[in-house]
Order: structure tokens, then sequence, then C-alpha cells
């Protein structure tokens, strides 16, 4: 309990007495227990306001460096992916678009999913923010169960080509073999 920041005298009391990011510091506690190399954070702090969120993602990171511990993290949100990953995996309707170093990939991205995704990251200074330019998705998400032949994303890509249609592309090395890319364009 020390370690995740609970007081001990929380020890009696019952689940629904503890505050969101309580109930996420018991979660990482409880998967502590068995000292594990490797803990999968399946969205571990979506449900979280920012300052608890940042708090969350403090120890989390934390707890790599001094344990030695591995984290998967499963994050829609990439502002907090940033911030904890060293490698990020970027997926469309289940499949592997790119693969990078995670300053790598937020400073230069290379499929057009990653870049639209970027676009849309807020920026914490106001000036940038305002200046910035989001590139926008056109059309509707396809259905995962009925995903378009060949590439999963050219639906909605905005640069599209006929190929894109026959063959669905494999993730390939760029600027190095740490950076991959699913893009019949890279």
């Amino acid at each position: 309990m020390q370690r995740v920041v609970l007081l001990p005298n929380l020890i009696n009391r019952y689940p629904h007495e503890f505050s969101g990011g309580q109930c996420q510091r018991i979660g990482i506690a409880r998967a502590l227990i068995l000292k594990p190399k490797l803990v999968i954070c399946d969205e571990p702090v979506s449900a979280l306001d920012a300052s608890i969120q940042a708090q969350v993602i403090n120890l989390l990171k934390e707890l790599q460096q001094e344990v030695g511990l591995a984290l998967v993290l499963i994050a829609h949100d990439l502002s907090v992916a940033r911030h904890i990953s060293d490698r990020v995996l970027l997926m469309y309707l289940g499949k592997a678009v790119e693969l990078a170093d995670a300053k790598e990939l937020y400073t230069n991205p290379k499929h057009p999913y990653t870049k639209a995704l970027m676009s849309a990251v807020p920026i914490p200074d106001p000036k940038l923010e305002r200046n910035k330019t989001i590139q926008l998705l056109h059309g509707d998400l396809p259905s995962p169960i009925s995903p378009p032949s060949g590439c999963v994303f050219r639906t909605r890509c905005p640069e599209v080509q006929a190929r894109c249609a026959d063959k669905c592309p494999t993730l390939e090395p760029v600027n190095g073999k740490y950076h991959q890319v699913s893009c019949h364009l890279i």
C-alpha cells in the first residue's frame, strides 16, 4: 500500500469507499504482489480527471524504473502514451499501422492515420495549439466485422491509391529497423 501511495489505515475500507484514483492504485498494488516482470495496463487512467491521471502515470513510470517493470499500455489517449511509453504501436481496426520509438513516432509520424492522430494531440503551448492544423479524417469507420479489402485504412485515407484495395500492406522498416510502417506509400 505504501508503494502505491495508499495510507495503511485504508486497508479495511469497502471498495465503494475509494475514489477512482485510489481504485487504480489498488489495482496496481494487486498486480505487483506477485512481482511480475510485465504488467498489461488497459486504459489505466481513462476514467480519471487530469490531475489524478498524472499521478497514476507518474506512479507507473516510477515503478518501471525502480522495479524494472515492463508495461504494455493500451490507450486511446496519445498524450498518455507519450508520457509513459518507450515504443508505440498504433493500430487501426485491429491491424498494426505504425511501430516506432515514442520520440521518433511523435516527431516524425509516417502513416496517414498516425499523422491524423498526432495532429489532434493537444499542445500545451496555447500559441502553438491555436495555430496548428488538424488533419480531419473523412468517411465512416468501416465495420471491424467486415473490414475493407486490402489496407483497412483505405476508406478514410487522404492518400489512397488503387493498389490499396488489392493488397494489405505489412509493417516494413523505414528510417532504420526500429521504425516500421504498414503503408504502400512508404
